[in-house]
């Protein structure tokens, strides 16, 4: 092989790794514009949006890092467009850096848009290949403020919110990894649904479920807790109930929910098996003998009983189906697939074990 010969076979060895290797297509941290958040919010045009997004301000230096408020730590850049890439388009003009979607961690819906504007941006965040979908997708009466929200627990305005959602630390373990809204919106027979956020001038508090039907309609806390016991999203709940006419506190509750549909296609019988435990933190403040186990085990299981009837209300008034019971069902049988709405000739029949696990200063 003559000598010229080694030399191009070498050069196009060297272009090859370089191509495979991706470093043509790397681009500097300083030549980006990360994007930290997403608020998402009517406008008084039909069709139209308000899009604002959220940047780290890189001109913060470490040396200057001392003598910066948290809200300048990060700035807003708003846009209007009829969709989400569109509006990706708008805000790139207006960057002389390159948008960086990977370290999204929060989109915020507001739950005044259309439940069509949440499936289809949810569908253009997939195919862009833009964004990592582990993000949180929540709901809130104004998306705008909740994600230029600076919370005084944390230096950066969305980590507080989606710490809070990923922690494991609140009662129910709310929904809304951006695959799993995604898979919602394109898999029949489950409604999609999301973490509730409200938000005043310095906090946020998840207080309900948000589910996506004909219209977006935020559920009640007793239904969202009847959610949570009938989907195993209970991480660690509190009961308060009346017991003997004395106050009891019992928390920690926590188990597991054991799902089984059969029927006809014309009668769906869906039994949930559920079984929880919890801890007794309080009872008999009051004058008198302390309530027995079996009672206090009877009042929890009658007040989640209770809110597992105000889940099932909710998801046949509001004609959706957050449990994705008519998916499983279509999985389990063909011919029992009928529209997400439609709860005709469905039954639930749930049963309820609650019992008092050895723990607490009062075992």
């Amino acid at each position: 092989m003559s000598l010229k010969r080694r030399g191009v076979r070498a050069l196009l060895g060297i272009v090859l790794v370089l191509v495979l290797t991706g470093c043509w297509d790397q681009r500097p941290v300083e030549s980006r514009a990360a994007v930290a958040a997403i608020g998402i919010d009517p406008t008084p045009f039909r069709g139209i949006q308000r899009y604002t997004f959220m940047f780290p301000d890189s001109t913060i230096t470490a040396s200057s890092l001392s003598s910066t408020t948290r809200s300048q730590e990060f700035y807003p850049l708003s846009v209007t467009a009829p969709s989400l890439l569109l509006a990706l388009k708008q805000l790139q003009a207006k960057q002389s850096r390159a948008l960086y979607l990977g370290q999204v961690r929060i989109v915020a819906f507001s739950t005044a848009l259309p439940a069509s504007i949440w499936s289809q941006t949810m569908f253009d965040m997939a195919d862009s290949a833009r964004f990592v979908l582990t993000l949180w997708v929540v709901g809130t009466a104004d998306a705008q403020r909740l994600v230029e929200l600076t919370p005084s627990s944390e230096v950066v305005p969305e980590v507080a919110l989606y710490r809070a959602l990923t922690c494991h630390c609140q009662p129910v373990q709310w929904p809304g990894r951006g695959w799993r809204i995604w898979d919602m919106a394109a898999t029949p027979g489950v409604s999609i649904h999301a973490a509730d956020v409200a938000v005043s001038s310095h906090a946020f508090a998840i207080h309900s479920l948000l589910v996506v039907g004909h219209r977006v309609q935020p559920w009640s806390e007793p239904a969202t807790t009847g959610w949570a016991y009938l989907t195993g999203h209970i991480n660690h709940d509190l009961k308060a109930v009346t017991v003997g006419g004395a106050p009891v506190t019992v928390a920690l509750i926590r188990g597991t929910s054991n799902l089984q549909i059969r029927g006809t296609p014309h009668h769906v019988v869906v039994t949930d098996d559920l079984h929880y435990s919890g801890v007794l933190i309080e009872g008999g403040a009051t004058a008198g003998p302390t309530p027995s186990d079996a009672a206090v085990e009877r009042a929890v299981t009658t007040q989640i009983q209770h809110d597992i009837q105000a889940a099932w209300q909710a998801s046949m008034h509001t004609g959706t189906d957050p449990m994705g019971w008519h998916r499983d069902a279509t999985w389990v049988d063909q011919r029992w697939t009928s529209p997400v709405s439609d709860w005709k000739g469905w039954r639930l029949d749930p049963v309820v074990h609650f019992t008092l696990r050895e723990e607490g200063i009062l075992r």
